[in-house]
């Protein structure tokens, strides 16, 4: 009897192994060593806890965050400032809270060291505004029915709106305001106040409060954000009635930085507001001119849904190979609004999404697509909290990850379920290709649940190429290498929507860096 169980238990453990990946099946305790277990073999445990200056494996390396938020604040000492109460707000927050640590549970798994401790570019050759068209979508991008009009761009170089680069004026024609703060602010006391007001609000501590735990790890570096914020994009839909301002207006807002050590830790800002009825398609994009780029870009963004809106929301992060990136990204849907979102992670040494939407209405719903693509030396990080607070509300996330060479990717996703969100529904899955042995991913999905009638699953997948699905592809006269090419250009395609119709040079940028993977 205890041979055939030892027997059953380790074919268990290969079923688990093979179906769900290295570290998921081991979480058979519950408690913080058990949770671990689950995304770390026992012996990464103890390097996990060694100090909070460790870093992947490199311990002793002193990562002076302070420091590097005081450089900050002095390098941007004496430039104009969007708002002087915003800015000492701001300052309040940054003193009152802790700066990140591998202590704190938000900054658990993040790669300090590469964040932070890495010095700005040096001198780097300024290619003008010519390069930069090369980096933007046609302004008419899409075809047959994916092409909207009116289309209005905003683009910021090095934190400063290029009014030659930029077109907002498409954007009255269906009822709304689209520029930047700096520039809005001055027209009305009308405007200036509710971009103001949009502004305002900290994630973490005016909206989305947590406690350190439970918490994503926003407001430190929003609030030095806030301290020294000069200009934000700004997209501003009041709210409609009539069936001809119903049309979905397309706003593309593209972050570039050049890469000169001058242009320090840009900041960039962008708030939304759909009034009711609102139909807006927002593509936000963040890129670098120079590919030796490695400079630091820390933003926030706020989208703010009223009743009936439907925004669908692109974030795509293509930026140079040595860059940082970290993004907190807050979303208020109201009844019956619908919220999409969709997140590309190509670029960046190190880049982070903070990622939190409350479902506030009944009715409310949101969707979350998520496809990082990670080699080298890279990581790529979402976490995110999708938080249901009233009856009746659904949402639904996927995620997929690609990972080769040494590079990592982390994905730490919660949905909360209060008790009186009754009738939710709610999915969240998380799948990953590792396309090499020292390739690593830490996937952790999370339900929380005080409510009784709901309808909520959450789970995880890793896994390798199926030497299966190679060799059918090999029996339909594909050479191994495209037969592998064509596999991973297939596993996300699934998850990035109408993007090759939305943007076409964004998609391509992505299959260029999926073939890439499957050739190295």
């Amino acid at each position: 009897i205890v041979a055939g169980a030892a027997a059953v238990g380790a074919a268990a453990a290969r079923w688990r192994g093979r179906h769900f990946g290295r570290g998921v099946g081991r979480r058979l305790r519950v408690g913080r060593r058990s949770a671990l277990q689950a995304v770390n073999p026992p012996e990464q445990l103890e390097a996990l806890s060694v100090t909070e200056n460790e870093d992947r494996g490199q311990v002793g390396v002193v990562v002076d965050v302070d420091g590097w938020i005081q450089h900050q604040l002095v390098d941007k000492e004496g430039r104009p400032r969007l708002d002087d109460v915003l800015a000492r707000q701001g300052l309040e927050a940054l003193q009152a809270e802790p700066a990140p640590s591998r202590r704190l549970e938000p900054w658990r798994y993040t790669d300090l060291r590469a964040l932070f401790g890495v010095g700005d570019a040096g001198a780097s050759s300024v290619r003008g505004t010519g390069a930069v068209t090369d980096l933007l979508e046609e302004a008419t991008a899409g075809e047959g029915s994916e092409q909207l009009r009116p289309v209005a761009r905003l683009v910021f170089v090095d934190g400063e709106l290029s009014a030659e680069l930029s077109a907002a004026d498409a954007a009255a024609e269906v009822g709304c305001i689209v520029g930047n703060a700096a520039t809005l602010t001055a027209s009305s006391d009308e405007t200036k106040a509710r971009i103001v007001e949009l502004l305002q609000p900290l994630p973490e501590k005016d909206i989305f409060p947590a406690a350190s735990r439970d918490a994503l790890g926003c407001l430190k570096l929003a609030a030095l954000n806030q301290a020294v914020l000069s200009d934000s994009a700004c997209v501003l839909c009041p709210d409609t009635s009539d069936e001809a301002e119903d049309a979905e207006l397309a706003v593309e807002i593209v972050f570039v930085t050049s890469g000169r050590a001058a242009a320090g830790c840009s900041t960039p800002r962008v708030v939304i507001d759909a009034g009711k009825r609102r139909r807006l398609r927002i593509l936000e994009s963040h890129l670098s001119l120079d590919t030796a780029d490695t400079t630091m870009s820390n933003g926030v963004c706020r989208v703010v849904l009223s009743e009936g809106a439907q925004v669908r929301h692109y974030l795509l992060q293509q930026r140079a190979p040595a860059a940082r990136f970290v993004e907190s990204l807050i979303a208020e849907v109201g009844a019956d609004a619908s919220y999409d979102l969709r997140l590309v992670h190509t670029g960046s040494r190190v880049a982070r999404l903070n990622a939190a939407i409350a479902l506030q209405g009944k009715g409310a719903s949101c969707k979350v697509f998520g496809a990082m693509l990670a080699n080298g030396q890279q990581q790529l990080d979402l976490h995110s909290l999708i938080h249901h607070s009233v009856p009746g509300c659904s949402s639904e996330q996927l995620h997929k990850n690609v990972v080769a060479d040494a590079a990592e990717c982390i994905m730490k996703g919660s949905i909360r379920v209060d008790k009186a969100a009754q009738q939710t529904e709610s999915s969240q899955l998380c799948r990953t290709l590792l396309l090499t042995k020292r390739a690593k991913v830490k996937a952790m999905p999370s339900l929380q649940i005080q409510a009784d009638d709901v309808s909520c699953s959450h789970g995880a997948a890793v896994t390798e190429l199926d030497d299966k699905e190679v060799f059918y592809m090999q029996s339909r006269g594909l050479d191994p290498a495209g037969a592998k090419r064509l596999l991973l250009v297939a596993f996300p395609q699934d998850l990035l929507g109408d993007l090759r119709t939305v943007a076409p040079r964004a998609y391509k940028r992505v299959l260029d860096k999926l073939v890439s993977m499957a050739d190295a």
